[in-house]
């Protein structure tokens, strides 16, 4: 079947980096669609593309090879997030910062909204930094150290400059992940690697004193012990994200199978919950047993016929 003119103009607004054009193509081509096949589908992502709140960011030629900028009024799914209490209290203090942050702006005082992430890997930082988003209406623009380090040795910091830059100039949720990759500390290291890292460093915290009191900022690291002081004391916030104990993964795992009305039996549920694991862990698990069942049904259903 050839592509209609809609989905060959959304494929090339897609490929150039053009999300505005592409949300206005997507829409066409539901429009094109008239069958009654594909009515839900159609009705539902039609919808969502002409949300007001939905904030597209285009992202330019020169960023776009490190970061990426998600539209989490579309993404992220609240009904299936389970929030701690500890959680709950540190997004109620980001939004008091971000109030004050825009008060003190009138004021011509600046002011640093960034929080530091700390914990083991699969807690949900960066999760929760979606979340946050979402609950600010915002676009989630995501940098990925180690992947900026690995591709563009040698113009970190000239791109680390383009990132900020950019995020300066569109309103979004900053999320800077694994920034231990990027900011050791300076004392541990010599030669010339170390030379680049210091050069990488120094950037990232100018970066941060720039910083515009409309931007919020979170890290994510599993190493804090490894960040360099100074990088350390420009988040004004510094929280350790933990697994969750027994109370919280059942009400996790409630909340993540009352949306998607799958009803596992209590024994299975234990048998999940008695192994080690921390929030990623258990979830992966839980869609292992769903997926299980779905192939059950499948070989069953098979077999009758």
């Amino acid at each position: 079947m050839a592509l209609t003119n809609g989905q060959m103009l959304l494929i090339r607004s897609i490929a150039e980096n053009d999300m505005k054009a592409a949300k206005q193509w997507a829409i066409a081509c539901c429009d094109e669609d008239k069958t009654q096949k594909n009515a839900r589908f159609v009705e539902r992502y039609k919808s969502m593309l002409n949300q007001q709140k939905m904030k597209l960011l285009e992202l330019p030629q020169n960023v776009s090879g490190f970061i990426c900028a998600e539209d989490v009024s579309g993404t992220f799914n609240i009904n299936r997030y389970f929030i701690s209490e500890r959680e709950r209290s540190l997004a109620e203090r980001i939004t008091r910062m971000s109030k004050a942050a825009g008060r003190l702006k009138e004021m011509k005082i600046p002011y640093r909204n960034s929080t530091l992430l700390y914990g083991e890997s699969g807690t949900g930082k960066s999760m929760f930094g979606r979340y946050i988003a979402y609950k600010f209406e915002l676009p989630f623009l995501y940098l990925k150290f180690s992947t900026l380090i690995s591709s563009y040795m040698g113009n970190t910091s000239k791109n680390l400059a383009e990132a900020f830059k950019f995020a300066k100039e569109n309103p979004c949720v900053f999320m800077l992940d694994e920034l231990d990759a990027i900011s050791t500390n300076r004392e541990d290291g010599k030669g010339s690697a170390s030379s680049e890292m210091n050069r990488i460093t120094i950037t990232i915290m100018q970066e941060l004193d720039q910083l515009t009191n409309d931007v919020v900022v979170l890290a994510a690291t599993n190493r804090i012990d490894v960040i360099d002081s100074a990088v350390l004391r420009r988040f004004s916030v510094k929280h350790e994200v933990k697994p969750f104990n027994d109370a919280e993964k059942i009400e996790m795992l409630d909340a993540f199978l009352s949306d998607v009305g799958v009803n596992l039996s209590r024994s299975r549920l234990n048998s999940i919950l008695s192994e080690d694991g921390n929030q990623s862990a258990i979830i992966n698990r839980v869609i292992e047993e769903i997926a299980a069942d779905i192939i059950n049904g499948l070989e069953d259903g098979e077999s009758d016929g």
